[in-house]
């Protein structure tokens, strides 16, 4: 009484804290079409596999139907894997109500025949015949089409597992015995039935579930070893619809990839960690969950290099080492934070001290199950997916929303666990390139040079379509194709900046929306006009396979914003900013960077300073590129320049060109960036950007910065609280990558966080000189510290 009290108050702190605390469940589909009991539907499922039972013939299991003794001797039959000796078994007479044309007549001929617990005479010892798997009612008979009880059914299995009459206790019924054994080796796991009652399919498909992982009798091993299976540590699952040497059919997990001939199993279990469990084939027949796992579903406002912050607020530290699970594959932390967008959707897993022990990012609810809206929505035309459920949540593009926010052609996954309907409106148009491994049953298809993961519905859209047609996809958050519809009925304008043009002009574009990655393909620019395109921001389209088509994001070509940003209010002009709204800067031609609201420090940011903005589907803005206003995406520290021969020979002389230095923190060495600076003498304060454009292997200058200075500044100036600096004449933040640098010895002051590193300098001098780069209201910030 004490465990189970304090397990409930666990479960309702959990629940207050956010948390979710899930017991060990199995998935639930099947290839039964009429089953919708979860516990049920993957017991049946594992049979299946296993050859015990085959439904009806029509598709349908028919779990409510009782069922015969004849029928559950068949079953008792296939789960020890002897049926294929029951031919042999039916020119036999043992039964006189079981002759020749009983369906059953060799199943229970040959279950009759076998004996459990025997054992022959050895010195003086007497002989034991054991006991006989099945028996009939004691008048010659066996009655086979009768409807078995869960008494007789529970002996019959009990002695599957080893277990004869010697081995129970006698009762007021003769199955008593067996009964109780049973319950103590965990057969009646869910179930809630006497000796007497009659058994119905759904529930004998449960009983049969448990003994394949109950302990034979005198072994501690299940009896699925019996039958050359075994239940392996399957580590975490990735992804419930993996490929398998290039063919479908397949499930990930950290420990391997593993054919499987199940139905499906359901992807709210992708970030579970488990058991395996694998028939003597090695084929995954079931992936069993942790017992007692802690998971928090959330959806991210900010991503920070420490810390998330979710759309309530809420701030959750996440140390840079914590393992992330992220398309089948494990990063870190650090490795994933800058490239994740406002809105996108975590679990985060603890461990049983309450630490975060990993995050899973695999798009939730993106598994086998998407729907799409083919017409114009009237209500929730997904209510399908949620299985029956009510009380779920909509998140559309990561944020929340209602019914009334769904439009034609959005794409909707589910997640059970979490009870969140996501919808998203992500879509991409462009030639039809390829498809892997047939047209017929498509894995992936390729457009604009990316490879996409075909989920079912999308693979019967894609028969009407052929190689080299246009056609627009329709994609879930994570990027998975749910739909294919043609670019005559609905289009996409795909944004992203050109961070690669080769020498025969293949262009790579890195997309705004995170789930589109990369697109690459062959475009005209090289040289000179491919240089130019460098950093740009480009609609992407294209209409021939293998090319890409770049138009340059303008005023009057999908760039322009009317009115400023009001960074206080959240709007621009009088369009407010979406919850999530995703915010880039580039400065120049330099790549696009993601950056948090809380960077933009300035009270307005001009239209001229703001490169492109996309509304979502309520009109507000959920996309802004920024051009040159946080000052965050310079590095900062001394800066010179200086000739040097780079940029080949011209006359049998070596091109010289000019080249600034930057010496900062955290480097083992000099960036060194091709271009001019005015106005710097050796080794000024200021602050440099790289272009994505190179001369040899150096990276050329994309803009640079010198910064301003403020010298005999008290280390009382500094609010470290609020991260803010106090001067006579104004207040400035404190940039979050701030470098100090210690004049008497020249060495920068090193710490894992840029605030330490400042606390460090503030304890070495009373007095100290700092650096900034524009005025507070303009968005200015402390960058450098020196001190002496």
């Amino acid at each position: 009484m004490k465990v189970r009290k304090w397990l409930s108050g666990l479960l309702a702190a959990a629940l207050l804290a956010g948390l979710l605390i899930l017991p060990s469940s199995a998935a639930g589909k099947t290839g039964f079409t009429d089953i919708t009991d979860p516990k049920q539907a993957n017991a049946a499922e594992m049979l299946r596999l296993m050859g015990v039972v085959s439904g009806d013939g029509t598709g349908a299991f028919r779990p409510n139907g009782t069922l015969t003794r004849g029928e559950f001797c068949k079953m008792a039959v296939e789960i020890m894997g002897r049926g294929d000796e029951e031919p042999a078994q039916r020119s036999r007479t043992i039964f006189t109500d079981v002759g020749p044309k009983h369906w059953a007549r060799g199943y229970i001929n040959l279950a009759t025949s076998i004996t459990v617990g025997g054992s022959s005479s050895s010195g003086e010892g007497e002989s034991n015949p054991g006991t006989r798997l099945i028996m009939g009612v004691g008048d010659g008979t066996f009655r086979p089409d009768r409807v078995i009880t869960c008494g007789e059914a529970v002996t019959i299995l009990m002695r599957v597992l080893g277990y004869g009459n010697g081995d129970v206790a006698t009762g007021g019924n003769w199955y008593d015995g067996y009964m109780g054994l049973a319950l103590s080796r965990g057969l009646l796991n869910g179930l809630e039935l006497d000796g007497s009652s009659n058994l119905t399919r759904g529930q004998a498909a449960i009983l049969f579930y448990n003994v394949i992982f109950a302990n034979t009798k005198d072994s501690e091993d299940p009896y699925l070893t019996t039958l050359g299976g075994k239940i392996e540590d399957g580590g975490i699952l990735l992804d419930v619809n993996a490929t398998f040497a290039g063919a479908s059919g397949a499930v990930k997990t950290t420990t391997g990839t593993y054919r499987t001939d199940r139905v499906g199993l359901d992807s709210s279990l992708e970030g579970m960690p488990g058991q395996i469990v694998l028939d003597k084939r090695g084929k995954l027949l079931a992936f069993q969950p942790k017992e007692n796992v802690t998971r928090r579903v959330v959806s991210v406002a900010v991503w920070d290099a420490t810390w998330i912050e979710l759309l309530d607020g809420t701030k959750i530290r996440i140390e840079p080492d914590t393992p992330v699970y992220l398309n089948g594959e494990e990063k870190t932390y650090k490795d994933i934070y800058l490239d994740r967008g406002p809105g996108s959707s975590a679990t985060i897993y603890y461990d049983e001290a309450g630490k975060i022990s990993y995050l899973f990012l695999a798009g939730l609810g993106s598994g086998g199950d998407a729907m799409v809206a083919r017409n114009k929505p009237n209500g929730n035309p997904f209510t399908a997916l949620t299985g029956g459920d009510t009380d779920y949540q909509i998140y559309k593009n990561g944020i929340p929303a209602d019914v009334k926010d769904i439009r034609q052609y959005d794409v909707a996954t589910y997640d059970s666990i979490s009870k969140i309907l996501y919808i998203s409106d992500l879509k991409l148009t462009g030639s039809y390139e390829n498809v892997d491994p047939s047209p017929a049953a498509p894995v992936t298809i390729t457009v604009l040079g990316k490879k996409f993961t075909v989920l079912p519905g999308a693979a019967e859209d894609l028969q009407n379509f052929k190689i080299g047609d246009m056609i627009t996809l329709l994609l879930t958050e994570d990027g998975r194709v749910a739909g294919v519809v043609s670019s005559k009925t609905a289009r996409s304008n795909s944004v992203g900046y050109v961070s690669e043009i080769s020498e025969d002009g293949q262009a790579t574009v890195v997309m705004l929306d995170k789930a589109l990655g990369e697109l690459k393909g062959q475009t005209s620019y090289k040289g000179e006009s491919a240089e130019k395109m460098m950093g740009e921001l480009v609609i992407v389209s294209s209409y021939k396979a293998g090319q890409i088509s770049l138009n340059k994001v303008t005023a009057g070509n999908g760039g322009g914003v009317k009115g400023s940003l009001n960074v206080a209010q959240r709007t621009v002009g009088d369009v407010p900013l979406a919850d999530n709204v995703a915010i880039y800067e580039k400065v120049g031609s330099s790549a696009l960077k993601p950056v948090k609201y809380s960077q933009i420090t300035c009270n307005t940011v001009p239209s001229s300073k703001i490169l492109y903005g996309a509304k979502d589907y309520a009109g507000r803005y959920s996309i802004l590129v920024l051009d040159d206003v946080t000052g965050d995406q310079y590095s900062y520290g001394f800066i010179w320049e200086t000739e040097e021969e780079i940029g080949g020979v011209f006359n049998g002389q070596p091109i010289t060109n000019p080249v600034v230095h930057l010496n900062t923190a955290g480097q083992e060495s000099e960036l060194q960036l091709v271009g001019h600076a005015n106005n710097i003498d050796l080794k000024t304060p200021g602050g440099v950007v790289a272009s994505l454009n190179k001369l040899d292997s150096y990276s050329k200058l994309a803009s640079y910065v010198v910064l301003k200075e403020v010298k005999n500044v008290r280390r009382s100036a500094f609010d470290m609280e609020s991260k803010t600096l106090t001067l006579p004449d104004m207040m400035l933040p404190i940039s979050e990558k701030v470098v100090c640098y210690n004049k008497a010895n020249k060495l920068w002051f090193t710490a894992e966080d840029p605030m330490d590193a400042l606390n460090q300098a503030r304890a070495y001098a009373e007095t100290m000189t700092i650096y900034y780069d524009k005025a507070p209201e303009d968005g200015g910030k402390v960058r450098m510290v020196v001190v002496e």
